[in-house]
């Protein structure tokens, strides 16, 4: 989904005088034939990065589920769980400024701001790091000693994510997809020498998950031209603050609106609802793949165009919007034309629950597609206070929605309750791109109209 308000939009940042921008805008000379086939290559390798990164957490995740009992599993979910929503927290504050801000400087201006960002994802990782480290203690068992791994591994796994971000800012989706690549193979090379072995423990894989990472990360500085400069830390998040606030906040807000509610829906429910709500999730989870492609390439190709008006910008998000509703419909019905005998292979008891609420699911989940067209044109826009004010209406809506379907319907009522919140937020999305364009319009007439000084 997405996030937003509305203020000044913050000025796109312009090469120095005398340095060309980074070579990724193509001149008009070159035809729309050109510009399209550009555009499509670097959309596949944003595909591409997208799928090897689910596909290295899902192979990494079954592995060690038949590699050790369900109390070790359970303490490398724990692990996984830390390492998520640090990422979550990196990105809003290191890597979201790169690409909202940074896609048409020169080369010179660029790297002193990747060395910036990862360098502050390096700091993020050791502070986090160090909040596992206090948990780990206090926890204990298998569950303290995987969190306490995972506190020395979390600076190198969220520099590898840092740069992988800045290389799409840049323009690069091929060398992100090199670096998911490499840490993919060196993981899984890992892990089957730790199954060879027969290790039984959740920590030697949690080790071997963080320094596949921290590998990865070596080379992205190396294909960067720029170490991580942990001493910017502060000059970074000083120039930035005034888009990280919004974007950290909604961030957190959103996330913690959704699980909030299911936890919620468990305590005035049943756990078998959560279940089954879990287990529809589980069956059109690989549509976020195309959610992240999308948000991940759309954002900075709208960023590095300021010069665009009201209409192109509908346009984008329409067409963006459109394309990922009809993936997420065409998935969603073949999940639904799902024979039980396959869908109780996949999920086993929950299979029967989750059939119940998948429509519900399904329909929710077109909505939410929808509408991160909008949104992706908003956070090109570099607009985190606009972002922050729909995702904020969205957890609440969530929250109310979801509890007042759970008493009405069950959990085929919660199902519901998400979906209404989703398809709310579409018009909404579609406004916010209207009315800041229409803004940023307004603004370049009046520059334009301007007698010189």
């Amino acid at each position: 989904m997405d996030r937003e308000e509305i203020a000044d939009v913050p000025a796109q940042v312009t090469p120095p005088a005398g340095e060309p921008a980074a070579p990724v805008e193509e001149p008009a000379a070159r035809g729309g034939r050109s510009t399209v086939v550009r555009l499509a290559r670097r959309a596949g390798w944003n595909l591409v990065d997208q799928a090897l990164s689910s596909f290295s957490n899902l192979a990494l995740s079954l592995l060690v589920a038949k590699a050790v009992d369900k109390e070790a599993f359970g303490a490398f979910t724990v692990s996984f769980t830390v390492y998520s929503v640090a990422v979550l927290v990196s990105r809003s504050l290191c890597s979201q400024p790169m690409m909202m801000r940074f896609t048409a400087v020169g080369p010179a201006e660029f790297r002193t701001a990747a060395g910036q960002s990862t360098g502050t994802a390096a700091v993020v990782g050791f502070g986090l790091g160090v909040l596992a480290l206090v948990a780990g203690l206090v926890a204990g068992g298998g569950v303290g000693t995987a969190l306490l791994a995972m506190a020395l591994l979390l600076p190198g796994l969220l520099v590898q994510d840092a740069w992988r971000m800045a290389f799409f800012a840049q323009g690069k989706p091929h060398l992100a997809a090199m670096l998911d690549g490499v840490w993919t193979v060196l993981q899984l090379v890992a892990v089957g020498v730790l199954l060879a072995v027969g290790l039984d423990s959740a920590v030697p894989f949690v080790i071997a998950w963080g320094l596949a990472a921290a590998a990865a990360a070596v080379l992205g500085a190396q294909q960067g031209a720029t170490a991580p400069r942990v001493r910017a830390t502060r000059t970074w998040l000083r120039n930035h603050w005034d888009l990280t606030r919004w974007l950290l906040t909604e961030a957190l807000l959103l996330q913690g609106a959704y699980q909030g509610a299911l936890l919620l829906i468990g305590a005035l429910g049943t756990l078998s609802d959560v279940g089954s709500l879990r287990g529809a999730q589980v069956l059109i989870g690989p549509l976020s793949l195309l959610a992240a492609s999308a948000g991940a390439f759309g954002v900075p190709e709208i960023s590095r165009r300021p010069q665009l008006r009201t209409r192109p910008r509908l346009l984008a998000a329409g067409g963006l919007g459109g394309l990922l509703a009809v993936g997420g419909l065409v998935w969603g019905t073949g999940m639904l034309l799902l024979p039980d005998t396959w869908g109780e292979v996949l999920l086993d008891d929950t299979w029967a629950g989750a059939r119940m609420v998948l429509l519900a699911s399904v329909v929710g989940q077109v909505g939410n597609l929808l509408s991160v067209g909008p949104a992706t044109v908003v956070y090109g826009m570099g607009r985190g206070d606009a972002i922050f004010a729909v995702h904020a209406a969205v957890s609440g809506m969530l929250v109310v929605f979801g509890l007042g379907g759970l008493y009405l319907g069950g959990a085929e009522g919660a199902a519901w309750g998400f979906a209404l919140a989703y398809w709310v937020a579409v018009p909404f999305w579609f406004r916010q791109v209207h009315v800041l364009g229409k803004a940023n319009d307004a603004a370049r007439d009046a520059e334009a109209a301007a007698p010189p000084s």
